[in-house]
């Protein structure tokens, strides 16, 4: 692979100008192919062989009426004299939208004092053919009847479903503020306008150019509208980090005195592969997804993918054209800035030294940290934020509130009962008596309406109010004892089938097919992941340790996410009201995503220790070494990583927010807990062993790019610009 990358490499700096063009030709053609035949991107959830489902296709072809979108608008006055003229008002804004169908009211919708009203709004389009521009035509709406009627202190909030469908926070602001935190890291570590924009610029092509490509696959396949804010925040951060490796190599081969053409070339072949491994290890994990068996997590992971792919390949192959062009200039326009630690490596070697004496001690405390972090996991309660965990004076937000407040909790997310005749006999009203007098009894049921029945009689539709909300475990609890417990009996002796729908009902859904999916996906990927590092280390137990270890830093992370989101009022840290539970999908997704990210360091430090390995065979000292050479280019790495993945805890989306936290705590305990204390640690106990591959496994190693060393460099003098043992070892 050395060899590929680096007939890569040359041809790409021996033609920087025609590559340039040709990857800013495929961008512009990308972005605009993507703008005019890209697909729309799906805010709709759906989840095969879940109860949900299926009974809202029994809905769909029996009761289509009741499986339209629906929306719930809270009208709140005052004084109550003037809460019927602000009700007409808004009824008749809202009847004049597109898709709208009628709108209903029901006496146990009007609030004890008079003062609030629920309408419920019924669109003639179920929730995957709705136009995306429902809720804000909605929204639009109720501010005009309220401004038009003029009643002071009079107000109009949506809620309900089509909010729960189709209400994606959008800021641009955490992609802002990680990118200046990446540039600032960026000038701190090179001290060169020129050498730290190029990793951001290199960066900024691959994005784009994916981002491109995920609009294409829009077009023939369902991606959630979530994809292009998860995949620019992965993107971002592996992105400056592979173009970093490779920059930081190049400039050290071009104080070792190459030229800057042959600096470029073995840049590319030598930090190039492990730029590669790790993009395909990411790539892996993150498409592991696949196996959740939920086409929204299936879609988030194919397009972080492509963006993860082209970034690296755009450093693959951009980049060393780039850094051809700039020849010697890459340190031009120096400013002066406080500097990350440069020196010689003589502190890092003193780090890798004293781990190298007391291994045992160092791995017992890093392991210690980690286990103690991943211990709140063990409490961890799954769910899905609800209107009570949105921004603070926001319409989701005041809607929710106010609904709770006038109505209960549950009315925020009652639960459906579709009731079906086994036989195609019509439903009679004491079917839905008896079912209404069953759940009723229930502890956590509030209250039950009425069965209404569809136009052939024989589907009906119960609908049922927990006492709390959405988010509640009490509401999560109530999902599966409704099914296993309260109906069964009553559903046979009516002779119907009873199927429990609804918000609480979908998320309950969502975390079993997660939880009972889960095992399935860590085994593949670490499956994956452990042959995929076999190949590259040639190596059985270099590969088992990065498992294992990344297992730990996961865990820590989750554990990070549980303590910030649901214990005390750490929550308030990130902007977030209330304790929320941990949001269903996230577990799978942080595995994937830091899965692959946490290879990114574990590839760049093993590559290194590798390379001085095969330089004199010592397996103890190669680990001093390689740690030397790269911790100052990890931490640098990771201060960028972690940096995009915080701003993002800046968004209005909750499940953004554990996101970017979850994604920012593991990279800081991988580049440091990890790879500057554990991985040293352990390596340094096996010594020799790390590299042990059985007899039938091996063949040739591959040769280092560096001639055999004969001797031990000696440390150059403190202050000696460009000296160190990397350069003595590698000059030629």
């Amino acid at each position: 692979m050395t060899r590929l990358l680096h007939r890569l490499g040359r041809r790409c700096a021996a033609r920087p100008l025609l590559v340039v063009g040709i990857w800013l030709v495929v961008a512009g053609a990308v972005t605009g192919l993507s703008l005019t035949v890209g697909g729309r991107y799906s805010a709709h959830e759906r989840l095969p062989g879940t109860e949900v489902e299926r009974g809202q296709d029994v809905l769909a072809r029996a009761f289509p009426a009741a499986a339209a979108e629906t929306a719930d608008v809270v009208v709140h006055v005052s004084a109550p004299d003037r809460l019927a003229g602000v009700v007409a008002a808004v009824a008749s804004r809202v009847t004049a939208l597109p898709h709208v169908a009628a709108i209903t009211t029901d006496p146990s919708d009007l609030s004890a004092d008079g003062t609030t009203r629920r309408l419920r709004v019924t669109y003639d389009h179920d929730r995957f053919s709705l136009p995306p521009d429902s809720l804000s035509r909605l929204r639009t709406a109720l501010r005009a009847a309220v401004r038009a009627d003029g009643t002071p202190g009079a107000a109009a909030y949506p809620g309900g479903l089509l909010v729960v469908d189709f209400d994606q926070p959008r800021s641009g602001l955490g992609e802002k503020v990680g990118i200046a935190a990446a540039v600032l890291v960026l000038l701190l570590a090179f001290g060169s306008v020129i050498a730290a924009l190029m990793p951001v610029a290199t960066a900024a092509l691959g994005i784009v150019t994916g981002l491109g490509l995920v609009k294409l696959l829009a077009a023939v396949y369902p991606v959630n509208d979530s994809a292009p804010a998860l995949a620019t925040m992965i993107g971002l951060g592996v992105g400056i980090d592979y173009a970093l490796f490779i920059v930081s190599r190049h400039r050290e081969r071009l104080r070792a005195g190459d030229a800057p053409l042959d600096a470029a070339v073995l840049a590319t072949a030598t930090a190039g592969t492990s730029v590669l491994w790790a993009g395909v290890t990411v790539v892996a994990a993150i498409c592991g997804l696949a196996f959740a068996g939920i086409p929204v997590m299936t879609s988030l992971g194919f397009a972080a993918a492509i963006v993860v792919a082209t970034s690296m390949t755009a450093s693959l192959t951009v980049l060393p054209a780039l850094l051809a062009l700039t020849d010697r200039h890459i340190d031009r326009l120096h400013i002066r800035l406080p500097r990350m630690h440069r020196d010689d490596g003589t502190w890092w070697t003193r780090w890798g030294r004293a781990i190298e004496r007391h291994p045992v001690r160092y791995a017992a405390a890093s392991t210690g940290l980690l286990l103690l972090l991943a211990a709140p996991v063990a409490g961890m309660r799954l769910g899905m934020p609800d209107g009570s965990s949105a921004a603070r004076g926001s319409e989701a937000q005041l809607a929710y509130t106010l609904t709770a407040r006038e109505f209960g909790a549950g009315a925020n997310g009652p639960l459906q009962l579709v009731v079906a005749s086994r036989d195609r006999r019509p439903l009679s009203p004491s079917d839905g008596t008896l079912i209404r007098q069953a759940v009723d009894t229930d502890r956590d049921v509030a209250a039950s309406r009425p069965m209404t029945v569809g136009p052939d009689g024989t589907v009906g539709i119960v609908t049922v109010v927990p006492r709390t909300g959405p988010q509640s475990a009490a509401s999560a609890a109530l999902v599966p004892r409704l099914r296993s417990r309260v109906l069964p009996p009553v559903a046979a002796a009516t002779g119907v089938r009873v199927y429990v729908i609804g918000l609480p009902a979908g998320r309950y859904d969502v975390s079993r097919r997660v939880l009972d999916r889960l095992p399935y996906f860590v085994t593949a990927v670490l499956a994956v992941s452990f042959v995929l590092l076999m190949l590259v280390f040639r190596s059985v137990l270099v590969p088992l340790k990065a498992v294992l270890f990344n297992l730990l830093s996961i865990a820590a992370a989750l554990g990070v996410v549980v303590m910030v989101f649901t214990w005390g009022s750490l929550h308030v840290l990130v902007g977030v009201r209330e304790q929320v539970p941990l949001v269903d999908v996230i577990p799978m997704l942080m595995f994937a995503i830091v899965f692959g990210l946490s290879m990114d360091y574990e590839v760049f430090l093993l590559s290194r220790v590798r390379e001085e390995w095969l330089l004199d065979g010592d397996g103890r000292d190669s680990v001093v070494r390689g740690l030397a050479s790269t911790a100052r280019v990890i931490s640098a790495a990771a201060a960028i990583m972690v940096s995009v993945f915080l701003s993002f805890t800046l968004s209005g989306d909750v499940v953004v927010k554990m996101i970017g936290l979850g994604l920012a705590v593991a990279v800081l305990l991988d580049a440091t807990v990890i790879r500057l204390v554990l991985v040293p640690a352990t390596m340094s106990l096996l010594g020799d062993l790390n590299w042990w591959l059985p007899r039938r496994l091996t063949r040739p190693s591959s040769r280092s790019p560096y001639p055999p060393r004969t001797s031990l460099p000696r440390p150059a003098p403190p202050g000696q610009a460009g000296a160190g043992r990397e350069t003595t070892s590698t000059s030629r």
